[in-house]
């Protein structure tokens, strides 16, 4: 494992020398400054345009389709409505109430999402089949054994570093691997980034910016917000999303540190969400490594902040990866894990996985080329 370890960084410094020969990466202050996730400092890359990718891939837990399906065949009568219900439930909840249909019952005509038509059919559903021994277990075991499915994300991007300002325009469209890879269009995004620094061998900088993803989402992208809340304003298709942000960073010569906010503004213009808006803050703070020429070792810890109607986005996650970065070219590697994550019921007003829970961890690519 320690020998695959080492290979990685060797192969990495190798591909950058023998393609950048003769061409290093720009000399200012925040030079690899790029991030994962996070915002970072606006900085000199050496180019005035470039084109990229960023890739990940997310194992989303998701109910078994055959699980649902079976599920319908058997008790017929209103199951929709029960099936919609139990999302917006903790499946430990139902678990104590195994014994008490008459209390599942409860419990799920309660949730608040409802209508008065499907807690009726709810109470209509109960009557037919609460008796039943294993109704309340056949609804658990869809709820509690979820698959795997892999979803990714595949976004191209286009980049333009103007004198005042950086533009990056990008086109996010969401993956899904079942019986064949299908994709699905997510939210064009456009970022407007400013920034100044001060200093050479010790510099210090504030950057700053606007975002704007507009609502080109088809529904089925909402599944790659539950992959990572953090993008999720690139694929929830029901709403546009405005976001101010905010970037200081000190560049030590030798490591950088950085530290950004963003208020990420989400506001229905489409569809049926169960909240007209979804407002929430995220903050950032990174570690990265840069005395090694050609290559960047960086951690970054994110965190989001229910503001309006954004209890499920209260998390911490923790990303870590390598990059190559000559100044035609930025390759990374990165791999994401949450350390603090809501329980996956807090996300059924917020995607179109049935009893889904978002993803374990997360592997992202990112390749930039430009000149």
């Amino acid at each position: 494992m320690h020998s695959h370890r080492n290979f990685i960084p060797s192969v990495a410094v190798a591909l950058v020398c023998m393609l950048g020969s003769g061409s290093s990466y720009a000399d200012g202050p925040f030079t690899k400054s790029r991030l994962f996730v996070n915002q970072s400092m606006r900085h000199d890359v050496g180019r005035t345009f470039g084109v990229g990718v960023n890739f990940t891939i997310a194992p989303v837990k998701a109910a078994a389709k055959k699980a649902i399906q079976d599920y319908k065949s058997a008790y017929p009568a209103e199951s929709e409505a029960v099936l919609q219900a139990a999302q917006y439930v903790p499946a430990s909840e139902l678990e104590a109430l195994r014994d008490d249909p008459e209390g599942v019952r409860q419990r799920l005509t309660a949730v608040s999402t409802l209508s008065d038509t499907e807690r009726q059919q709810i109470d209509a559903a109960f009557a037919q089949y609460g008796t039943n021994a294993t109704y309340v277990a056949d609804l658990l075991l869809i709820m509690q054994e979820p698959e795997t499915a892999i979803t990714f994300s595949l976004e191209p991007f286009a980049e333009f570093h103007l004198g005042v300002m950086d533009i990056v325009l990008t086109v996010p469209l969401a993956g899904f691997v079942e019986d064949s890879t299908e994709f699905a269009m997510g939210n064009i995004g456009v970022d407007l980034k400013f920034g100044e620094s001060w200093g050479e061998s010790f510099a210090f900088g504030v950057s700053g910016g606007l975002q704007v993803w507009a609502p080109t989402a088809t529904e089925r992208a909402n599944a790659l917000g539950l992959a990572n809340l953090q993008w999720s304003p690139r694929y929830f298709h029901e709403y546009m999303t405005v976001v101010p942000y905010v970037v200081l960073g000190g560049d030590l010569k030798f490591v950088q540190l950085q530290a950004s906010v963003s208020y990420n503004l989400m506001e229905q213009v489409k569809g049926n969400p169960d909240f007209a808006r979804v407002h929430f803050l995220q903050w950032g703070a990174s570690f990265a490594i840069t005395a090694i020429p050609y290559i960047v070792v960086s951690t970054e810890l994110s965190g989001l902040v229910n503001i309006v109607n954004a209890a499920a986005y209260d998390s911490l996650v923790l990303t870590t990866g390598l990059r190559a970065v000559v100044s035609f070219m930025d390759l990374g590697l990165g791999f994401q894990v949450p350390l603090v994550q809501q329980d996956g019921s807090s996300f059924a007003s917020l995607n179109s996985v049935s009893f889904g829970a978002p993803s374990s961890y997360n592997v992202i690519f990112s390749a930039t080329f430009g000149f």
